[in-house]
C-alpha cells in the first residue's frame, strides 16, 4: 500500500486534534459538540474524526493544513 493511500483512511483522536490545533482538548470536544468539527463516537464515547473531515473543518474556519497528518 502506498503512503497515499495509506493517510486516505486515517482517524484521529481528539488529543491530536489538539496537538496539531495547539488547543486543548476540551475546546476539541466544544468543536464536536457544538457541530462545528465531524466526528463519530466510539462505544466506548471517545471520539474519532476522519483526516479529511478535520482538513475540512481546518479550511472552513481558515486555519493552516500543514505537516502531519496531511503531508504525502
Amino acid at each position: 500500500m502506498s503512503k497515499k493511500n495509506s493517510l486516505e483512511h486515517v482517524r484521529l483522536t481528539s488529543g491530536d486534534i489538539a496537538a496539531y490545533c495547539q488547543v486543548s482538548k476540551s475546546t476539541v470536544l466544544d468543536w464536536i459538540k457544538s457541530k462545528r468539527l465531524k466526528a463519530f463516537q466510539l462505544p466506548s464515547g471517545h471520539y474519532r474524526i476522519d483526516r479529511n473531515d478535520f482538513r475540512t473543518f481546518l479550511t472552513q474556519w481558515n486555519m493552516p493544513v500543514r505537516g502531519w497528518p496531511f503531508e504525502t
